[in-house]
């Protein structure tokens, strides 16, 4: 077997952490500028700046454990690469003095690989995390023989995933864990809360019921429930698990206010302003709560009432734009045109990006002409 052939299957069998030190040094040899590394399966994915004739340049590298034949890998990396970016492309020939930097993209593999590793003297580290993996994996072996350190294994790894934004190979890993100790409240928490990251919605639910069944009510996991089904307009659920939560922490200000719209959304005003005002009584300068019964009364069609909330909103906070502007949208719906505009304008005047503000005012202006 030729030495080439042997340091790439060394590449292949060596860990992800492993693998990603000696590209490290790869890029610390070229002089790379990181400014971003991730894994991306198995793969390494680095973004930077390096200098190329008298500038500095974006670029994107790819470093892969394939074969010699890369060029499918150089057009999946083109497929979504921004095209400001700048890349660069290794010869293929023997790397010796400076390199070509004169393509879009770099993808490092094979033939390319074994001759950078070759060019920075990392031949002896390959080797050295070689052995040093055989013993880790006769390690990893004692200790994973049972199924409960498998699925603890998969659940860490998950959460690792999950911390890194890779909400899918989080659920995957998850999901494995869960398999194995099929009762894992943490499990099902965190693959909530990986179903919830990655937009499926009722999948995080349907997680969550399986951990509050399995370990009580737990107040976080309840509040995360509870949000998603409000989310989802799922109000008479989302007010069950809101009273859930309020069995444990009655003083809960933000529990009470999220139960409050959803007994609005559900047409149900009086209980939407009992609990309201409960969440005003633990905190009176609550701000989200006030505005949030202006918005009730609104809804129960009692503009009087929802003005009267919006001078105590200005009375408290004179200087926020969004509260002079909701005033002056009760005062237009109320038709008083000339000091809906006041309002209008010194919405303008705290915050002159107030698109909702403008847009209102141009409204309220036209009703004046006429």
């Amino acid at each position: 077997m030729s030495e080439r052939k042997e340091v790439l299957d060394a590449v292949k069998k060596i860990n992800r952490d492993d693998f990603e030190r000696l590209c490290l040094k790869v890029l610390e040899g070229i002089g790379f500028e990181i400014s971003n590394i991730k894994s991306v399966s198995g793969d390494i994915l680095a973004e930077g700046m390096i200098q190329r004739e008298s500038e500095k340049k974006n670029f994107i590298i790819k470093f892969t454990r394939s074969c010699d034949d890369i060029s499918s890998e150089v057009k999946s990396l083109k497929s979504f690469i921004s095209p400001s970016t700048e890349g660069l492309l290794f010869t293929t020939k023997k790397i010796e003095g400076g390199l070509d930097l004169d393509e879009k993209i770099e993808v490092v593999g094979g033939i390319k690989l074994y001759q950078l590793l070759e060019k920075f003297n990392l031949l002896d580290d390959l080797a050295r995390f070689k052995e040093e993996d055989k013993s880790a994996v006769s390690e990893r072996e004692r200790t994973t023989e049972s199924g409960e350190n498998k699925a603890l294994e998969f659940l860490k790894k998950g959460e690792t995933f999950l911390e890194r934004g890779d909400h899918e190979k989080a659920i995957e890993l998850l999901k494995k864990s869960l398999e194995i100790e099929p009762n894992e409240v943490k499990g099902w928490g965190l693959l909530g809360d990986s179903y919830d990251a990655a937009d499926r919605k009722e999948e995080a639910v349907e997680a969550y019921n399986k951990a509050i069944s399995l370990g009580g009510k737990d107040l976080e996991v309840l509040k995360k429930k509870g949000r998603i089904l409000y989310e989802m307009k799922r109000y008479d659920e989302a007010i069950l698990c809101f009273e859930d939560i309020l069995e444990l922490d009655p003083d809960s200000k933000e529990v009470w206010n999220n139960k409050a719209l959803s007994h609005m959304r559900n047409g149900e005003y009086e209980e939407s302003l009992e609990c309201i005002n409960n969440a005003l009584s633990i905190d009176p300068r609550f701000e989200e709560a006030v505005l949030n019964k202006a918005l009730i009364f609104e809804n129960m069609g009692k503009i009087e009432k929802a003005l009267e909330i919006s001078n105590e909103l200005i009375d408290s906070f004179p200087d926020k734009s969004e509260y002079h502007y909701v005033k002056g949208a009760y005062l237009k719906a109320l038709e008083r045109y000339e000091r809906a505009l006041d309002q209008m304008n010194r919405a303008l005047e705290l915050d002159p990006s107030n698109d909702q503000a403008k847009s209102l005012r141009s409204e309220i202006e036209m009703k004046m002409e006429k």
